[in-house]
């Protein structure tokens, strides 16, 4: 496993993170924890100290999943990150916020969480609720000096130039955003982010799958390049020195063997 730097924050970050969304489920759609927490404990084994779930994901038990998993660790070496939606004055306050922040502490059974992010968080939700009185990110930061969050974070759909807004506010130590070779657009605002000295994790670093299917090759939208393997697409997002982390949705243990083996090689995409 490779490393580098996580912004400012003096955490050396492994370059795959766990992205904990596509865990096995079963039929109740809860998650299967006998097929799940195996999956994270391997990948951790191999390196992986980047833990990425939320709130909503898998109803919860997401969650409940990593914090099983972890407890075979030294917690301190693990990096768990999570998201909760702020998208309405309703569940903008600080008291639903803090529900609900105290609802995954438990699912975690951990006694402070890593990175909280605020999930899809676009900038007139932040100009319009989540830095008004009494709302959302005031809790945040309650929650961090009390000790129960280590670090402010969050993740963007928005447009690039309002996730460089986001970025320009100086209130958040790191950001979740989507980048791959099909979609470069962030690329600006991962550029700022990293000048900022925000950590930077990518989402969709293999699009969705598209930049995995089964026969092994993609040919991008220009007819110009064969994308041979998944291992192609995460080295053209590492290829990237202002991005700290790649996440993968990983819930087959081959997937995790693989995709930790690219991590661990060294050299990056030659042209991009």
């Amino acid at each position: 496993m490779q490393f580098r730097p996580f912004g400012n924050t003096g955490i050396q970050m492994s370059t795959l993170g766990f992205g904990a969304m596509r865990l096995p489920a079963r039929e109740d759609k809860n998650v299967d924890l006998e097929q799940a927490v195996p999956l994270l404990r391997r990948g951790i084994d191999l390196g992986i100290n980047y833990i990425d779930s939320a709130y909503g994901y898998i109803d919860g038990t997401s969650e409940v999943a990593v914090g099983q998993a972890v407890k075979a660790y030294d917690r301190s070496k693990l990096y768990l990150a999570t998201k909760i939606p702020v998208h309405s004055p309703e569940d903008g306050t600080e008291e639903v916020w803090r529900t609900k922040f105290e609802t995954l502490l438990k699912r975690y059974d951990t006694p402070y969480i890593d990175f909280i992010h605020f999930h899809g968080l676009r900038w007139v939700e932040f100009t319009d609720v989540l830095t008004k009185p009494g709302m959302a990110l005031a809790a945040a930061r309650k929650a961090q000096a009390e000790g129960l969050v280590r670090h402010v974070s969050f993740s963007s759909h928005d447009e690039a130039e309002n996730i460089i807004k986001l970025v320009d506010t100086g209130e958040f130590a790191s950001m979740l955003v989507q980048y791959n070779y099909l979609d470069r657009h962030n690329e600006p605002a991962i550029a700022r982010a990293h000048e900022k000295g925000m950590g930077v994790v990518i989402m969709g670093p293999v699009a969705g799958g598209r930049l995995a299917t089964p026969g092994g090759v993609v040919i991008d939208s220009e007819g110009m390049l064969e994308v041979k393997t998944p291992e192609l697409a995460l080295r053209f997002v590492w290829n990237n020195p202002n991005v700290s982390v790649a996440l993968s949705g990983m819930n087959e243990m081959e997937q995790i063997e693989e995709n930790c083996r690219a991590a661990s090689r060294a050299g990056t995409l030659a042209d991009r």
